[in-house]
């Protein structure tokens, strides 16, 4: 039977894989203004793909975080953070359906009609990037102090750093009238290499043989 570590471990790699993916095949937007910047985007073909793989390997880190949550796998101290985490990448997820589905606005954008469907994944945009960047920063900061090991504190850097960011990317580019601000939404690669890597930490890592088990008459001595 395969021990619930290497489950989660599976399950994060592949999770956080899918995640990073999405952010590799992001279209790269143009122009000076928000609108124009979010139309040359919203016009190419890798739209779609994208926001969908990044949304079914949240989903799939959001599972197996409910999952971990149920065992010792990072200690059952860390369940809040674990749970929050997981709230945090379901909300991801959640976003980037109308995130998706906001490309059927673009001839409204260009036009100067309302985009309902653009509205929404904006509106929501807000709340998702700090849900996910700060809860899975927290969650990075347990896992490391936990763990106490070089890799854990070297991939709790970058997920603390690039949380943050990425925390700070919808909020800013929502209420700022440029696009300075969108600089900030490739850090969501520090989130993905957090959870590739605890994956791969969790496949790879040893566990102690179990110590043997006293006689009898020695355990009632």
């Amino acid at each position: 039977m395969i021990e619930p570590a290497k489950v989660l471990g599976i399950g994060l790699v592949a999770g956080g894989g899918l995640y990073a993916v999405g952010g590799m095949l992001h279209p790269r937007g143009s122009g000076d203004t928000k609108d124009a910047y979010i139309a040359s985007m919203l016009s190419q073909n890798s739209w779609a793909g994208s926001h969908l793989a990044s949304c079914a390997g949240l989903v799939l880190i959001a599972v197996t975080l409910i999952a971990t949550a149920r065992t010792s796998t990072f200690g059952l101290a860390g369940r809040t953070w674990i749970w929050a985490a997981a709230a945090g990448a379901g909300l991801g997820a959640a976003e980037l359906l109308p995130h998706t589905a906001a490309a059927s606005d673009l001839s409204h954008l260009e036009h100067g009609d309302s985009t309902p469907i653009l509205d929404t994944h904006l509106l929501l945009q807000t709340v998702a990037t700090p849900a996910l960047g700060l809860t899975t920063a927290a969650l990075a900061v347990y896992v490391a102090r936990q763990s106490q090991t070089g890799p854990a504190r070297a991939l709790a850097a970058i997920a603390v750093l690039c949380g943050v960011a990425y925390a700070f990317a919808g909020p800013l580019t929502a209420i700022s009238e440029g696009v300075r601000f969108v600089v900030l939404f490739p850090a969501s690669a520090g989130i993905a290499l957090w959870y590739l890597g605890t994956g791969i930490r969790l496949l790879t890592r040893h566990t102690a043989p179990a110590a043997p088990t006293a006689p009898a008459m020695e355990a009632v001595r």
